[in-house]
């Protein structure tokens, strides 16, 4: 399956809408979104203009026609009979109508069936921007809007945490088999972007990638979006890529993040030596020391390099050790991630599962232990990547740009 890009565009008059088209269709997305809710004139007539102008525009791009109502994250509210003819109206130009089944169950099936009549088809769509809904929960959306006629079902939702990401992966991917017409998916915001780019997992036929602007929490650009989207479908790795870096700089968020989209076995070197030696890390080190963890992290990096085509992500301390370096260059490219002494105390401040730190939690002794580790890491690292932006697909973006051009990574 090859997955579509589609890029909004969200002007408030029909200059800024024009405008954009123009720049929009520069960037060659499959398709375009005309958010109409962004107008600041909303009429049958001014969005009926609107369209025609947009198509002169972008030529032969496919266009889907949105009018997000307030109810479900959009800029304007509107009532039901005006819903209905501007759906309808934009029908007869436009290649999709976005129509909100769900929201709008009176009216719903008699909309449909007129947009069908104009010769579009029919985008069923729902969002939910505070939650992700529980699995049987998205799963009767789809089929009810299976039901009532569109031709594509699409559900966007926003997730609390990573266990709602990777459960809304797996209901998507369920999907496919579960209604008959093509899907659309999406977790949003930065804790949900990996999933539009990972449409081999969920099923997704089109990602919304933002172009000029996002209309939506999480979207990617569109540049990387289609780069990302194109290693989702397939890309091969010589070796191993180890990701090394501070505590706190993202390593095994990132690492998680790029086995997604790569494809590629993601190991948590931590995690390894904790499921083999049944014990914590912090009881490791309370216990028999930090020089009896350092043995247990080498012994871990021997037997994970033994095979290549993984992404490990190594504990801070690990690279410390020649011993440890050896056993990653062998195998591969070590990419270090960075961050300053500001963002790293942020993110662990509040974390009790860290032992090197757990005796003087502060800014100053982050700060101190970097300068001691910093150069160790400098002079270690094939590639280095700053993390500060908090962007795991950026961060994922770049790292397979670097590995690509290295030779590492071919897409």
């Amino acid at each position: 399956m090859s997955t579509k890009v589609c890029v909004p565009i969200m002007g408030k008059t029909k200059a800024e809408v024009i405008e954009q088209a123009v720049k929009v269709a520069d960037m060659k997305p499959d398709m375009i979104e005309f958010r109409a809710d962004y107008l600041e004139k909303i009429s049958k007539e001014n969005v009926l203009d609107v369209i025609q102008e947009i198509k002169k525009a972008v030529g032969n791009i496919e266009v889907i026609f949105t009018f997000r109502t307030k109810a479900e994250g959009g800029e304007c509210a509107i009532d039901d009979s005006d819903y209905e003819e501007l759906c309808i109206a934009a029908a007869e130009n436009c290649d999709y109508v976005d129509v909100e089944i769900v929201g709008h169950l009176d009216i719903a099936k008699d909309v449909v069936t007129k947009i069908k009549k104009e010769g579009a088809k029919v985008i069923g769509s729902n969002h939910h921007f505070d939650k992700t809904p529980s699995d049987n929960e998205m799963i009767e959306i789809m089929k009810k809007m299976e039901s009532l006629g569109a031709d594509i079902c699409k559900i966007a939702v926003m997730p609390n945490d990573k266990s709602d990401v990777e459960r809304f992966m797996e209901t998507s991917s369920k999907l496919s088999e579960i209604i008959s017409v093509p899907i659309i998916t999406m977790s949003m915001g930065e804790l949900g972007s990996v999933t539009r780019v990972c449409t081999d997992k969920t099923g997704s036929c089109v990602t919304f990638a933002a172009g000029v602007q996002a209309s939506a929490p999480g979207q990617v650009d569109v540049h990387m979006a289609r780069k990302l989207l194109k290693v989702n479908e397939g890309c091969t790795l010589k070796g191993n890529i180890a990701l090394i870096g501070f505590m706190g700089t993202g390593k095994t968020t990132i690492s998680k993040a790029l086995s997604k989209i790569t494809g590629f076995q993601e190991i948590d070197v931590d995690e390894y030596i904790v499921k083999k030696a049944e014990r914590s890390i912090s009881d490791i080190f309370e216990k028999e020391g930090e020089g009896y963890f350092r043995n247990l992290e080498t012994e871990a990096l021997q037997e994970i390099s033994r095979e290549s085509g993984k992404i490990i992500s190594c504990g801070g301390g690990a690279v410390l050790r020649d011993e440890n370096v050896e056993i990653l260059k062998a195998g591969g490219v070590i990419i270090l991630l960075t961050a300053t002494p500001e963002t790293i105390f942020d993110r662990v401040k509040d974390h009790t599962h860290r032992p090197i730190l757990n005796n003087d939690m502060s800014l100053g002794h982050v700060k101190e232990l970097m300068e001691k580790r910093e150069p160790r890491y400098q002079s270690v690292a094939d590639v280095k990547i700053s993390v500060d932006a908090n962007d795991r697909i950026l961060t994922c973006y770049q790292i397979i740009t670097e590995l690509e051009e290295l030779g590492v990574v071919q897409i």
